[in-house]
């Protein structure tokens, strides 16, 4: 019986709504009152005269639980077996099947006397809502997103949305839906996460979500989206973000995200409202004019991504107060996926960057890798530029930057190996071998003819006091020189490698005088311990690793493959302090060549442990 109740109620439920005066009433004039009438006196008490009465209940309390018909005592009674003592009614025959159906319906949808305009029943009995064929309880339903079905006809948003007052999170992404943002989204006071990427929408963002206290995500990322950013919404304090936990990985949710829009105007300097955001992602909008140094309070930020835009105006020296800003590596299967640090490429800054974004906790030495974890370039930066990205700051429009010194010009040449010397002349590399290691000396290497060199596509160029190669695969190559000798000798800051200009006499140079040409050498020791980057990087098969040591001590470097397991000791030994370099020549501990691929090399010495990472090519 219980089974074909459920079919009757489904049926029923779609069809039409019980309408108790013309449905239920009848019911109780033809097979109750005649007991149950002027207050119940002889029945216990109970009236099933008219609704009020019904709903009064009598000695037993309530006959009648809306919602519930199977703990409503009315229903129980008129379903009992015939031969039980409370069967009712008592004095006449079992109501039809009918009748207790639509009693039951009743009780289910309320126990209301007058019709009411109800779109739908939720799976729970509640009134609820329709969308998208799904019906959703108005007082349940807490979460609208994943894994919804959006059919691909949707395409505004149904107001019926608006209705679900106690959502917490809704996740409408990647569809057609399109027109502006209802201001009727403010009825959803209880909106922890508000996800609309991915769609179509457009019109200005509504000051009305500026009204949802507890958001703690805001994303609407990739629309159509145009005007300013709303003041309203920079004072959501509750803004987060961060990352949770998923299956089989984690998730990063931004704390604010509006990129790919066509938004325009400034940043506001309310920005610094958002003391709590994790991450901020204005990336490929329209906006204009400065950073507020208002965003520079913002101490909780891991992730701030200004990419492509018209930004201009210098970084300020506050920058380096975004103490926790290292970016975010999320992990999902086989894959990670990684949200910048600091991106701020492709705008129109100018000036210098400050020293003081070195103290930001970002890991400098990832330039180039996949997980790179900060982009300045497509900007107007002007040298010197910061310690930490010395070398990695990408490409900028110099072109209005005042000269720092003179050009290097003439034929300058790069003692690579013992007899390999190296040089740039704009479009190739050329390669000069000498065949006898005796004869390598500063005669033979000034009267090199560029006939006798081998050429290898290698641009280079020296602008001001930064040497710039174009490496392979796109990899580009800046190192600072330092001019000596009266400019005559090029001193590399890192590489501690020295590039000579044909016909030059180094013995002019009272401090080099009796150096062989190509002997590094330097006019004062390092101050503290340093790995560099190795040179050539990527490589096929040489490289030289450089390090400086500030205190005499034992040093060990080894190459270690991606596995951990060690390739090869290169150097075990006591060295005095001093700028230093080794070289690898891509063999094992038994001289045999290795495979191509990522290596990590290592340098220990006392308390000083520094790795890095390099990349061989076959």
């Amino acid at each position: 019986m219980n089974k074909y109740l459920a079919i009757i109620f489904l049926v029923s439920s779609l069809v039409s709504q019980i309408d108790y005066n013309t449905q239920i009433q009848p019911i109780f004039n033809n097979n109750c009152i005649s007991c149950h009438v002027n207050g119940g006196g002889y029945a216990g008490l109970l009236d099933l005269s008219s609704y009020s009465e019904t709903m009064e209940g009598g000695n037993s309390g309530n006959a009648v639980m809306p919602l519930e018909h199977s703990n409503s005592l009315l229903y129980n009674r008129i379903t009992l077996p015939e031969s039980n003592q409370q069967f009712m009614p008592k004095l006449g025959t079992a109501l039809s099947q009918s009748d207790i159906d639509l009693i039951a319906q009743w009780i289910d949808e309320g126990a209301l006397e007058m019709l009411e305009d109800v779109d739908c029943y939720a799976v729970d009995s509640t009134e609820g809502v329709e969308i998208w064929g799904n019906c959703y309880s108005i007082s349940n339903t807490t979460q609208l997103g994943f894994p919804i079905s959006i059919p691909d006809t949707a395409s505004i948003f149904p107001q019926e949305i608006f209705s679900l007052t106690n959502l917490t999170l809704l996740s409408l992404n990647s569809s057609n839906i399109s027109g502006p943002i209802p201001s009727e989204i403010s009825n959803l006071a209880q909106l922890v996460t508000l996800n609309l990427s991915g769609n179509q929408i457009s019109g200005s963002i509504p000051s009305e979500i500026g009204s949802l206290d507890s958001l703690s995500s805001l994303n609407l990322s990739s629309n159509q989206l145009t005007g300013e950013i709303p003041l309203e919404i920079l004072n959501l304090t509750n803004l987060e973000g961060g990352i949770r936990g998923a299956i089989l990985g984690t998730v990063f949710e931004h704390g604010l995200n509006l990129s790919n829009n066509m938004l325009v105007g400034q940043i506001p300097e309310s920005i610094g409202n958002l003391s709590k955001v994790k991450s901020i992602d204005f990336s490929s909008n329209q906006l204009t004019g400065i950073i507020p140094i208002q965003l520079y309070s913002l101490q909780n930020l891991l992730s701030l991504n200004l990419s492509d835009n018209s930004l201009s105006g210098e970084i300020v020296t506050e920058i380096g107060d975004l103490t926790s800003l290292e970016g975010v590596i999320t992990t999902a299967h086989n894959s990670s996926t990684t949200y910048s640090a600091l991106d701020i490429s492709n705008n129109q800054f100018s000036g210098s960057l400050p020293q003081s974004m070195c103290n930001l906790p970002i890991e400098w030495d990832n330039f180039g890798s996949n997980d790179q974890l900060f982009d300045f370039g497509g900007n107007q930066f002007c040298p010197t530029y910061p310690s930490c990205i010395e070398f990695s700051v990408g490409d900028q429009d110099v072109s209005n930057c005042a000269s720092t010194s003179s050009s290097i010009e003439g034929r300058w040449v790069l003692e690579q190996f013992t007899n390999t010397m190296y040089e740039f002349d704009g479009q190739v590399r050329l390669t000069y071998y000498c065949s006898s290691t005796d004869a390598c000396d500063s005669t033979y290497w000034n009267s090199l003819d560029s006939s006798d060199a081998i050429p290898a596509r290698h641009p280079y160029a020296f602008v001001d006091d930064t040497l710039t190669i174009d490496l392979h695969f796109g990899n580009i190559f800046k190192e600072k020189v330092v001019f000596l000798c009266d400019g005559k000798v090029v001193d590399f800051n890192s590489q501690r490698t020295n590039w000579f200009r044909l016909g030059t006499d180094i013995g002019q140079c009272d401090d080099y005088e009796g150096q062989q040409l190509g002997t590094s050498f330097t006019a004062s020791a390092p101050t503290s311990f340093r790995l560099h980057q190795n040179f050539p990087n990527p490589f096929n098969p040489i490289t030289s690793l450089g390090y400086d040591l500030a205190e005499n001590g034992f040093v060990n470097v080894t190459i270690y493959d991606m596995a951990g397991k060690i390739v090869k000791t290169l150097l075990n030994t006591y060295q005095s302090k001093g700028f230093k370099s080794i070289q690898w020549n891509a063999t094992n501990h038994r001289n045999e060549l290795v495979s191509a691929g990522v290596y990590l090399y290592v340098i220990e010495t006392g308390k000083f442990r520094q790795t890095k990472k390099m990349l061989l090519l076959k």
